[in-house]
């Protein structure tokens, strides 16, 4: 988990090439692995490879978000705690989560989500064996890189629940970059909470530490999972490249003012200079 622009997806495709990790794929969803009853029931395996067969493009198979997978109970950008928890709800998500790793035949569960951040402690009472990897961004490069997709044709979730996330905190006399910066130190406060579930459950990942020794941190993370480090898996590891440098060249002077602004007083907090 982790605000939008966090870097989250390098590290979730490449824990996704684990041979003990079952993950959603967009194919899984399509064959409705997050639906129950008569017309799907027990026939989501079948569905799922007839979905392979005629969607075989990248994008169909590659580790997915799956927010069709989550959204039922938990809505978007929602809020949850341990208060929230009802048994339908448990066993809905647990159940859906069974399934994944039956078509996988795999004995791990892993899902990145940016909605994750505000849903920790629900997911701690739902899953309580869960392990949480939250990963942190310098939050002038995050709000930055989420101001510069919004031109883009499928914005994301996050562009539009920024007042939810924000609520109260929200300042519309403000720029939209300086909310973004806001919002992305909101983010990654609710994500914390999860730290009280203990360091067994709970591992925090800088993305600028990531980028720069990418095979000694997901080695740790590896470790953390409890899972087995191996060739074919270290072989997997991505080549990195750092992208915090972009508003430092490009953003206007008020811009960076917004930025600074903004993301102050949890950069602080957590030594991001």
């Amino acid at each position: 988990m982790g605000a939008p622009g966090s870097g989250t997806t390098l590290l979730y495709d490449a824990l996704c090439t684990h041979k003990d990790l079952a993950y959603v794929t967009l194919n899984m969803l399509r064959a409705g692995i997050h639906k129950h009853g008569r017309v799907v029931g027990d026939k989501r395996t079948a569905l799922f490879r007839v979905q392979n067969l005629f969607h075989r493009d990248q994008a169909s198979s590659v580790p997915h978000e799956a927010n069709a997978f989550w959204i039922k109970y938990f809505g978007t950008y929602n809020y949850l705690t341990e208060n929230d928890f009802t048994p339908q709800m448990a066993a809905y998500y647990r159940k859906n989560v069974l399934a994944v790793q039956n078509i996988w035949k795999r004995p791990r569960f892993i899902n990145k989500n940016l909605q994750h951040c505000v849903r920790v402690r629900i997911l701690g009472r739902i899953f309580p064996d869960a392990k949480f990897i939250h990963m942190i961004r310098d939050g002038r490069a995050v709000a930055y890189s989420i101001l510069n997709k919004k031109g883009e044709a499928n914005p994301t979730m996050f562009l539009l629940s920024l007042k939810k996330i924000l609520g109260e905190k929200y300042e519309p006399e403000r720029s939209e970059l300086f909310n973004y910066g806001s919002a992305w130190a909101e983010l990654v406060r609710k994500a914390k909470e999860a730290g009280a579930f203990g360091p067994d459950r709970y591992y925090e990942l800088r993305y600028e530490d990531l980028i720069a020794r990418p095979y000694d941190e997901i080695k740790r993370v590896v470790e953390f999972c409890e899972l087995d480090w191996y060739g074919r898996f270290e072989e997997s590891i991505p080549k990195t490249s750092n992208m915090n440098t972009k508003w430092k060249q490009n953003a206007s002077d008020d811009q960076k003012k917004d930025l600074e602004e903004s993301t102050l007083e949890l950069r602080q907090t957590l030594g991001i200079a």
